[in-house]
């Protein structure tokens, strides 16, 4: 008897193992799709033959084509979350931690993950269901992104606020981000944008320092749980 009920605990762990996979391929189909169809050709017969799965996997794994995409906005944002949580961790052996920090931040954001996560957001505006479910991802990577902040920097003054200055520095990478979609990739085009870049660093170098001998990461923030 205890030998079919430890079966049937290993049968039951591989099925969520199995689920899992799935849901990840799923994802990550989708994010491909993001990137190179944008989100009015994502549809789900595209996920489907990206992914190499039966047109009935997506409806098992997911209720709607919102909630695949919220998953697969989650999951770019926590990826954008390590991501920066990796380069603020490496500004050690940096003269200029704090320029460094936004100048790879900058980079981040002209990356695969942030072209699928624009499509995302622009197409919430006219996709109630996504919008709202995106809408409670976007609050809750605001509270990861101060959590994150104030852990690895600090101000400069008590006037100073890590967090909400931080926010408002991802807000305007973000928007460069989207301008850099309009322009080519020359070198004229980098200057261009570095240069208001080493301008908004220096700014913000008379608000924020980077703390020093910073080893851990930052808690996790229970938002991701009820997002």
């Amino acid at each position: 008897m205890t030998d079919t009920l430890q079966l049937k605990s290993n049968n039951r762990r591989t099925q969520n193992e199995r689920s899992e996979a799935m849901r990840e391929r799923l994802v990550e189909a989708t994010l491909q799709c993001l990137i190179h169809e944008g989100y009015a050709n994502t549809t789900i017969s595209k996920i489907i033959t990206t992914a190499k799965v039966s047109r009935g996997a997506p409806v098992h794994h997911f209720p709607s084509k919102a909630a695949l995409l919220e998953a697969a906005a989650e999951q770019l944002v926590r990826k954008i979350y390590i991501s920066l949580g990796k380069i603020i961790k490496n500004m050690e052996s940096s003269d200029d931690r704090l320029h460094d920090l936004i100048m790879a931040g900058a980079n981040l954001l002209r990356s695969s993950e942030i072209t699928a996560l624009l499509e995302l957001l622009v197409a919430s505006r006219h996709e109630p269901e996504l919008a709202e479910k995106i809408q409670k991802l976007w609050i809750a990577s605001y509270h990861t992104t101060r959590m994150a902040a104030e852990h690895y920097l600090d101000p400069v003054s008590e006037q100073d606020n890590v967090g909400d200055l931080m926010i408002i520095t991802l807000w305007f990478l973000r928007g460069m981000a989207e301008d850099r979609q309009l322009s080519h990739s020359s070198q004229q085009a980098n200057d261009f944008f570095n240069r208001y870049i080493k301008l908004w660093s220096s700014i913000l170098s008379n608000h924020l320092q980077a703390k020093k001998n910073i080893e851990t990461p930052p808690p996790k923030p229970e938002y991701w749980n009820n997002a």
